[in-house]
This record gives C-alpha cells, structure tokens and sequence, in this order.
C-alpha cells in the first residue's frame, strides 16, 4: 500500500500474491498456452496479477515477446504504470536476457496510464472497437 491518505482517495488497494495465485490457479492452462490470447487487467497497480500472468504464460511456452504483446494493464496512477511496465520488463527478463527495443514499445502500448471507468478501452488503447481484445 502507497499511504493510508492515498488509499482512502483513490480506493487503491495491491491484491497480495498468495490471492493473484489463488485466482490465477482458477483459470485452465489452456489460457497460458494460448500465445493469442489476452490478458487485461482495468486497475493493474503496480502489475501483481499482470505480472504472474506474464509468468505463466511464458512458463507454458510463449517467448517473452509474445507473452507481452498478449498482456494489457491500465491504471490512473502514473507511478504505478511505471512500476507496472518496469516490473513486468524484469520477468521477460528474468526469461530472456537479451531484450529488444519491441519489448520497451510494447509496454509503452500495452500498459497505459488513464481511467478505465470514465474512458471506454478502445479509446484508451486507440483501436476501433471491433479489433478490441
């Protein structure tokens, strides 16, 4: 949590790890080997589920590259897309040592800064609604 201050204003609260593998368990690993399909988070934080989605999806067989391309995260606050975007870089990493310049464009794309409950996604994402995940 960022401050009690900030918490109460914006009702930001972080889903703790032990939950986000709780949740992600849920889902079938045909989600994770799917390289097309996508993974959206409205209110991503500082990346905790983003973050273990790009994990898994990786671990069942995605290059990193793929697996970042697939996955998309906004949040209002601007430090948290950035902690979001760096944190997600270090688990490509973590997989693939030798990251191209795609990876920094992709997660200046896919990871945005704005407000998913007064902006509709394909605005925020800038693509035409039916091209939206």
């Amino acid at each position: 949590m960022r401050s009690k201050l900030r918490s109460n204003k914006l009702g930001e609260v972080f889903t703790p790890s032990w939950l986000v593998r709780e949740y992600l368990d849920k889902i079938p690993d045909l989600f994770f080997e799917d390289k097309t399909k996508t993974y959206l988070d409205p209110a991503c934080g500082s990346g905790n589920i983003l973050v273990e989605v790009l994990d898994r999806k990786i671990q069942h067989g995605s290059t990193p590259l793929q697996a970042l391309q697939t996955t998309y995260g906004v949040d209002i606050m601007p430090d948290n897309v950035l902690e979001c975007r760096k944190r997600l870089f270090e688990v490509a990493y973590k997989h693939d040592p030798s990251p191209t310049k795609k990876w920094e464009t992709i997660l200046l794309t896919n990871i945005r800064c704005a407000n998913s409950l007064e902006k509709p996604l394909e605005e925020i994402f800038n693509v035409p609604p039916d091209e939206m995940m």
